[in-house]
């Protein structure tokens, strides 16, 4: 009785009872795969209507529409009984004008809300990277990118208001005697709201040009955490600009890298050397084939492909490359630094050759809201390790005096001037990763109180353990008490990196040139 009576109480089979579960109850369906599609359909639309919002055709179509509506209004109240100025003649082309500046935006708005979301469920559910669970909106630096997701659907919001009632004003104004007060109160009110959306047009297009990245967080990431001390320049320093969900992308990838190199090359090093390869190869100074020939000298031949030639590799070389300028747009004073050091190296300077110390700073020239990012690169020449210290002193700074103690590996340099590439000797492509591995960049933060303002001197003195100075510096820069262009110039280089980014990669045949 048992078994025969348990099979006829199965809901929804033999006992003809309705079914109480779900009828994908039995399906077995995989939720993270559900979400995986959801997430890359999310992806999608993102960066689809998000490349279309920030188009410079439909950026202008999203300024002139407001300013085109207000026109429109003034000439009906100015000249009523002209058939031109009749407010239905132009409703046919506000409509598709509204929909073409506001639309793409508002749904890249919304598709990048959907994707955050669903990116950081994937990354609690280990879809991300197997056996890896993180809480991607509780790392540093997410809730200023969420906030930035936010603005720009607030911004959308209220350009849709806007816009939507202007348009409805413009319609109510048709239904009306064309000298009659309401007529006329009905447009002025809508050349008000037209004018508004305009201005509000105009002062949000920075944050419109942000959507559409492939990387969706790294323009919207601000880094507000990073270490004082570097323990190299291209590598920390890429690392330190890197929004939280490529954070842990990137230790992987350094992972990788660890297996890739030759027998005996240091994993710092050649972490430094391929940045500055793909640095000097996106700046034109080397041709791709010379850099995939400076790359074969420490990495397998066989690995490069996977390494930095895979367009699905989450760091390849164009990707890179975006990385760096990333970087650079941040910090621009840093690849003076570089520059200096590889122009140093070319010219044989006394500062390499027969100086035992070499020591070099950059700071903005321009620090906006009192605050300021001081970079110090310090070498030691000699043949020991040696113990230093570093004062640095700023007159009216929040402290006005630092003082920073390290130990600096001894890193003699060349007899005299080397080539950029030589396949014989080292060149500058052999002691630029060398320089930038062995010595200490120092990333310190400066601030000024509030009655500070204008031009400031801050003064950097390298000490040894007797408290002997061995050199010592000063460096301008202008206080701002407030925002300035600093801001704009800075999207200016982070949008102009991102097209880096978006280039193909070289056609390059590692198998062919294998030695």
């Amino acid at each position: 009785m048992s078994s025969q009576a348990a099979k006829k109480v199965i809901p929804g089979k033999e006992s003809g009872l309705p079914n109480p579960y779900s009828k994908d109850f039995d399906r077995a369906e995989d939720s993270i795969s559900n979400t995986m599609l959801d997430y890359e359909s999310a992806e999608r639309h993102r960066i689809k209507y998000g490349r279309l919002a920030s188009n410079s055709v439909v950026l202008m179509t999203r300024r002139v529409a407001g300013l085109l509506m207000a026109m429109t209004a003034l000439a009906g109240v100015i000249a009523p009984e002209h058939p031109l100025t009749r407010p239905t003649l132009m409703i046919l082309l506000w409509i598709p004008m509204l929909v073409i500046s506001i639309a793409p935006a508002f749904i890249a708005g919304e598709r990048g809300m959907t994707s955050l979301v669903l990116r950081s469920s994937l990354w609690k559910q280990e879809a991300i990277v197997k056996g890896t669970r993180r809480d991607m909106m509780a790392e540093p630096g997410m809730d200023r990118i969420k906030a930035g997701l936010n603005d720009v659907r607030l911004h959308n919001a209220t350009a849709s208001i806007l816009g939507a009632a202007s348009l409805f004003l413009l319609i109510l104004a048709a239904g009306l005697e064309p000298s009659g007060l309401a007529y006329n109160l009905v447009l002025l009110i809508s050349l008000t709201s037209s004018l508004a959306l305009s201005f509000h047009a105009i002062f949000t297009t920075d944050d419109i040009r942000k959507l559409g990245d492939d990387l969706p967080y790294l323009v919207l990431h601000s880094p507000t955490h990073h270490p004082m001390k570097l323990d190299t320049i291209l590598g920390d320093l890429v690392f330190a600009h890197l929004d939280p969900d490529h954070s842990l992308l990137w230790n992987l990838w350094e992972d990788k890298l660890a297996y890739s190199l030759l027998p005996g090359v240091d994993k710092m090093q050649a972490r430094e050397r391929i940045l500055y390869l793909l640095h000097l190869n996106n700046r034109g100074n080397l041709d791709d084939e010379q850099t995939l020939s400076e790359l074969k000298e420490f990495i397998k031949p066989m690995a490069i492909q996977e390494l930095l030639l895979d367009e699905d590799a989450k760091f390849n070389w164009v990707r890179l490359q975006r990385l760096i300028s990333h970087a650079r747009a941040w910090q621009v004073e840093v690849f003076d630094l570089l520059d200096r050091l590889q122009n140093d190296l070319l010219a044989g300077s006394a500062t390499i050759t027969k100086d035992p110390w070499r020591m070099d700073m950059a700071l903005a020239a321009q620090c906006n809201n009192r605050t300021g990012h001081l970079f110090i690169a310090l070498n030691n020449q000699t043949n020991e390790d040696r113990h230093l210290r570093v004062e640095v002193i700023v007159p009216g700074g929040m402290p006005e005096n630092q003082v920073h103690r390290f130990e600096l590996t001894s890193c003699p340099g060349p007899e005299g001037a080397v080539k950029i590439t030589d396949s014989l000797v080292e060149d500058a492509l052999d002691w630029m990763p060398k320089y930038l591995e062995k010595g200490v960049i120092l990333w310190i933060g400066v601030a000024w109180e509030e009655s500070v303002r204008g031009r400031r001197n801050v003064q950097v003195i390298l000490r040894d353990d007797d408290n002997t100075v061995l050199d010592s510096r000063i460096i301008k820069t202008e206080v701002l008490a407030g925002e300035s262009t600093l801001s704009r110039q800075r999207l200016k280089r982070m949008l102009e990196a991102r097209s880096v980014g978006e280039s193909s990669l070289p056609a390059l045949e590692v198998s062919t040139a294998i030695p």
